[in-house]
């Protein structure tokens, strides 16, 4: 049996052709991310476009969604849409510079930081205030794109949450049928709030942890979150790296815990953004985030710009398929009745070894709950909401069932089961389908 975490893939120019989408939902692709930073309206219809007719071809439903730049500070356009930075050669900064970033950025960089370009790719150490623009010296070798990110200590992000874009963001996606957005540099739950009264309340919100406020506020942003993102490319540059890794494995646990889908993401495969094979750093990488309860893994360059998109995909696949689960079970703290039945099924699946669930549920809480279990789990979640569906396309073991009726599906338990090769499976019927139902649990066989 292998463990059956979601696969999370950017589309870019690498893979943004039909053919390609279509070879990518084909390999078993869950989602697929859609990054607001690059690209303009026209190129995310087509390909939007090139997803949905794949999907039709393919017999098989993916999640689209859309990332938001959020706030995040960024240099321009480049000449020739590349620069070769050379290590101690000094470059100009500014609207007129070499490297285009706003006046804004040029009066709040420190003398005394560095900076970081390009996550944490290429830094520059400034060297002196020249005619409105800043001088500094790259410390290192590396190539510039267009519209990279720029770090700094104590930098900030000013501003109301969510920007203008990212607003003009979410309603554009609204229009092309995506409900699911991931919000960039958050830093509390009143950011998640405010997004979602331009989202609107059936709208799937992501939350990305990139900032050291967003660390210290967790505990509230998990639980007004639907699904949460630990971005580790700006995270690692806004906290000491050295503490990435507790961070990480604190958070994946407090997102089991409070029964929220959870991504990690940034560097899982980088090095194949070049090569036809990962580090052995990056198998070991993946495998941990897995081991430390991740639901899904997600891949930015090495399938957006990456030379070999389709194979980047199929080494995490693989890398997935060899992980098992250990088999010893962590409890959560049972807060209702909900959660004793919940409890029970678990009970159930250890002593019967049936490991095929099939559970009603109107908000995907149950499946939510029941993924969260270190246990090698084919769990069938059937809802009547597009929201709690959407949200499905995240959580490790799950596969959503859509339907109109949660009432007639249930009683159409038998064929539900047949569609889905389910010979054998406990049943969760019955979850608040209405006021005055009564929750249970069945073995079907047939």
């Amino acid at each position: 049996m292998v463990s059956r975490i979601k696969t999370v893939v950017t589309v870019g120019p690498a893979c943004d052709s039909y053919e390609m989408l279509k070879k990518m939902i084909l390999k078993g692709v869950d989602v697929f991310r859609f990054n607001l930073s690059h690209g303009d309206k026209n190129y995310f219809k087509k390909v939007v476009a090139n997803v949905r007719k794949a999907e039709e071809e393919t017999k098989r439903s993916v999640l689209m969604f859309f990332d938001l730049p959020g706030p995040k500070l960024r240099t321009g356009k480049v000449h020739g849409d590349r620069i070769e930075i050379k290590e101690g050669t000094e470059y100009t900064f500014g609207k007129n510079g070499q490297i285009q970033v706003s006046d804004e950025i040029v009066k709040r960089i420190n003398l005394k930081s560095k900076l970081l370009l390009s996550d944490g790719k290429i830094e520059f150490k400034p060297v002196r205030n020249e005619m409105g623009l800043l001088v500094a010296k790259a410390l290192n070798n590396g190539v510039l794109l267009n519209e990279q990110s720029i770090n700094f200590k104590g930098i900030s992000y000013p501003g109301k949450y969510p920007t203008k874009k990212d607003e003009e963001g979410i309603k554009f996606g609204l229009s092309l049928g995506i409900n699911t957005f991931a919000l960039s540099f958050i830093s509390s739950a009143k950011d998640i709030e405010n997004a979602r009264k331009i989202a609107g309340e059936k709208s799937v919100l992501i939350a990305k942890i990139e900032r050291i406020e967003a660390v210290k506020h967790f505990n509230e942003i998990v639980k007004a979150a639907d699904v949460i993102m630990i971005a580790r490319g700006d995270l690692g540059l806004n906290i000491d790296i050295a503490d990435l890794p507790e961070v990480q494995k604190k958070l994946l646990s407090l997102c089991n815990e409070n029964s929220k889908p959870v991504i990690t993401a940034t560097q899982m495969l980088e090095s194949m953004t070049n090569n036809v094979m990962p580090t052995r750093a990056e198998a070991d990488d993946v495998f941990t985030a897995i081991d430390e309860g991740t639901d899904a893994v997600m891949l930015s360059e090495e399938t957006a710009i990456g030379i070999y998109p389709l194979k980047a995909l199929s080494m995490l696949k693989r890398i997935i398929e060899k992980y098992h689960y250990s088999g010893i079970v962590k409890r959560y703290k049972m807060e209702d009745i909900h959660d004793a039945i919940l409890n029970s099924v678990i009970d159930l699946v250890i002593n019967t070894k049936i490991n095929k669930i099939i559970t009603f549920t109107p908000s995907g809480r149950s499946a939510f709950k029941l993924s969260r279990h270190h246990l090698q789990l084919d769990i069938s979640a059937v809802t009547n909401s597009k929201m709690a569906f959407s949200k499905l396309f995240f959580s490790k073991n799950v596969k959503g069932i859509f339907v109109k009726s949660l009432e007639k599906s249930e009683n159409s338990l038998i064929q539900i089961a047949k569609e889905h090769g389910i010979k054998k499976a406990i049943v969760i019927s019955g979850l608040s389908l209405s006021e005055n139902s009564t929750e249970n649990i069945r073995i079907i066989s047939f």
